[in-house]
């Protein structure tokens, strides 16, 4: 192996060990939101009764691959906090490795694969995410995976790998609903293709029959077991009734609090949708670098697949619908939403760093670095982690304890609590009656969950009897707050 190798890829490890450092210094751990629906199906699934006295997001249990991941880390690692994390961070290493693959594959530069290497590993949304229970992360790194085995598939013209790539999509799909990006990408090319070339491209069409693949065997299976072959669109649209405030017209309502369509509708587009990618902090202006180099690239007429994959992915993130029924854009204020546009964005953002002498390329990445431990920090903040972490050590302290709840927050105390015992209880329905808890069990109040959760049409009773004589307040963290029944 020639030196230049060798010291190519210690390069790499020394930047995958840096990562895992990272990870590990700034882990946020369970925060209390959607990772709480996922353990507990996970746990279900694990139990054997899936989903059974599930009442969250409609959708969540069609995430069978991530479910069936967190159960199995579960089975390994036992009932844990831990056990819910440890394929997120597993997989935000291996995209540590696929980014640098791909990068490589693009450009033929070792230089500008391990300047990528370097911008994933220290890029403050995948630092974070790498130790919170959501599907995103892992979803994007198999559609990511699928296409870099279509690239490679092409170049080197072994068409076994495409059938890889293909596999890739077809699971991604049972992550999370992102490969309808991709179909429509991989859909687009084709045309292209046959257009210039006169001839269909093999390796796209590979993609495109596992994409379509996934509909065909996964609506022959739903039509077994519910008698509906559409019945993810079905579930997809009891999703967007479910939470409705989640999805347009209603985020940009949030914003300008009018009800005129069309200025809502500019309002999601332009002033949520565009400002939630191109100037965010939290991306550290990446996706500004990426603009510009995708202009040089264009006058240049380089690497135009690049340049497809990056505004293509960002148009329809920011234009496309997330409805069949209705024109709905998705809302892209949720920072964990840049993971379809990530890794073209990072490969880009290399090339245009390397374009510069070594000191300017030295001084961006030294700059970009420390922009992203200020941004980390503040996403430590911004998921309340202190007051979190004291939380859990409260309830691990206390595992004995009767602690009455939401059944969306029991969901999290029994994670925390591992399972070990039946000491929490759902307060569910209107007619919930207080009396029965008895003398010294604790109530655990949310009142954000409880906003939310009657948003979403739960029957819940009103909580101000916590402040009578029957209650007195135990502790708080910030917005959790514990009372216990005096009498």
């Amino acid at each position: 192996m020639p030196s230049s190798t060798i010291k190519q890829y210690f390069h790499l490890v020394l930047v995958i060990l840096i990562a895992v450092l990272l990870r590990l210094y700034f882990q946020i751990g369970h925060i209390f939101s959607d990772d709480s629906y996922y353990s507990f199906l996970s746990f279900t699934l694990l139990k054997g009764d899936f989903a059974n006295e599930y009442l969250g997001y409609p959708v969540f249990p069609l995430r069978m691959a991530f479910i069936g991941l967190t159960a199995f880390s579960m089975k390994v690692f036992g009932i844990t906090e831990f056990a819910t994390l440890f394929f997120q961070f597993l997989f935000s290493l291996l995209n540590i490795l696929l980014v640098y693959k791909t990068a490589q594959l693009f450009t033929s530069n070792n230089r500008i694969a391990i300047y990528a290497a370097l911008l994933i590993a220290f890029f403050p949304t995948d630092v974070i995410f790498a130790s919170i229970g959501f599907p995103d992360l892992i979803n994007i790194f198999f559609i990511n995976l699928g296409i870099y085995f279509l690239l490679k598939s092409h170049c080197q013209k072994k068409f076994y790998l495409a059938f890889i790539g293909g596999f890739s999509f077809f699971l991604s799909m049972q992550f999370k609903e992102n490969t309808y990006y991709t179909l429509i990408l991989l859909f687009t090319l084709s045309v292209y293709s046959l257009i210039k070339n006169k001839n269909l491209n093999l390796q796209l069409l590979i993609g495109i029959f596992f994409i379509g693949a996934n509909y065909l065997v996964e609506g022959f299976a739903y039509l077994l077991l519910h008698n509906d072959f559409l019945y993810r669109i079905t579930i997809t649209n009891l999703n967007y009734q479910y939470s409705f405030y989640d999805f347009f017209p209603f985020t940009a309502q949030k914003l300008s609090g009018s009800n005129n369509y069309f200025r809502n509708l500019f309002d999601q587009i332009f002033l949520i949708n565009v400002t939630s990618i191109f100037p965010r902090r939290f991306y550290l202006f990446l996706p500004i670098a990426t603009s510009v180099q995708t202009y040089i690239n264009f006058r240049k007429k380089e690497q135009p697949l690049l340049n497809f994959w990056f505004w293509g992915t960002a148009i329809l993130m920011i234009f496309f619908t997330t409805s069949f029924n209705e024109y709905k854009p998705l809302d892209l204020a949720r920072s964990w939403y840049i993971y379809p546009l990530l890794m073209p964005m990072l490969i880009l953002s290399s090339i245009f760093i390397n374009r510069f002498s070594k000191l300017i390329k030295n001084g961006l990445m030294v700059i970009y670095i420390l922009g992203s431990l200020i941004m980390c920090f503040e996403y430590e903040n911004f998921f309340d982690k202190d007051n979190l972490n004291l939380l859990k050590s409260f309830l691990r302290d206390n595992p004995a304890k009767m602690i009455y709840t939401d059944h969306f927050t029991k969901c999290s105390i029994d994670l925390i609590r591992e399972y070990r015992s039946d000491n929490s209880n759902r307060i569910l329905g209107n007619d919930f009656d207080f009396k029965q808890i008895n003398k010294g069990d604790w109530v655990l109040f949310n009142q954000k969950h409880i906003a939310e959760l009657r948003m979403q049409k739960h029957q819940i009773p009103d909580f101000k009897v916590l402040t009578t004589s029957q209650f007195k307040h135990v502790t708080s963290f910030n917005d959790f707050i514990f009372y216990e029944k005096l009498h």
